[in-house]
Parts: C-alpha cells; structure tokens; sequence
C-alpha cells in the first residue's frame, strides 16, 4: 500500500510524519495517544465481518480521523437492523455498507463508495468516507 500511494503521491516516501502500520485493531491508537500522535487517515482491508464496524467505530469515534476507506469482507451478520425487504432486495452486503455509510455520516462524515477491478478480489466495494464535521 505504502508502495503504490508513493507512486502517485511521491512526497509520502520521503516524509517522516506519514507512517503506514500494519497492527492488531486493538493495539491501534493506544501507542499513539501516549506519544502525542494523531490517527488521520485509517484504511481498513479485508477487516471480516464486525471487523470492519470496529475499525469504522474506532476511526471515526476514537481517532477522528479526517478520512477513511474501507474495504470489507465476511458479511455474515453484519446486516442487523436492516428491514428485511431491503435485504431482500439489496442483499446482506449492500444493506451492510448502507447501514455503515449511515453510520459514517451520523458520525460528521461525507461518504461514497468506490471499487477496485473485480480480477483483483470479488469483494471489492470500498467505503470512503471524509469528515465534514
């Protein structure tokens, strides 16, 4: 990720503010916080299932993080809440990231949904989110 954001943005490489991390949800901000430092940007990749609400609850609740993309995966049970006709018609996985981008937005947060080409992975919806508050 690091790689290919320094291709189009190539100041990122060689800026020491900017650190890209790959870590347990649990541990992200705890470090942070004790050093001073501010979660701006949190991108979330094939987090499964309830994963991908943590990582959207802790981005925008915990960090206020000014951007967010998420990619998520593993819907099973992520539909909870959703009337039973949008589910039908939409399917789990569109009634899940409707109910997450409703959530970003109650949250201060502008939201969209990108992709990514289908050879690279089927689940390929990206939730993008970017805060107004």
């Amino acid at each position: 990720l690091h790689d290919l954001i320094s291709d189009v943005c190539p100041w990122v490489k060689e800026n020491s503010l900017i650190k890209f991390q790959t870590r347990s949800l649990d541990t992200i901000g705890q470090e942070d916080a004790m050093n001073g430092n501010k979660i701006n940007i949190v991108v979330s990749i094939h987090a499964c299932g309830k994963l991908t609400d943590l990582a959207l609850q802790k981005a925008c609740l915990e960090f206020d993080a000014c951007a967010i993309a998420a990619m998520p995966c593993c819907y099973t049970g992520t539909d909870k809440g959703m009337p039973y006709g949008m589910k039908r018609a939409l399917g789990v996985a569109w009634c899940a990231d409707v109910r997450r981008s409703m959530f970003l937005q109650e949250n201060g947060y502008h939201t969209d949904f990108s992709t990514i080409p289908l050879e690279i992975t089927p689940l390929n919806r990206i939730i993008v989110a970017e805060d107004r508050s």
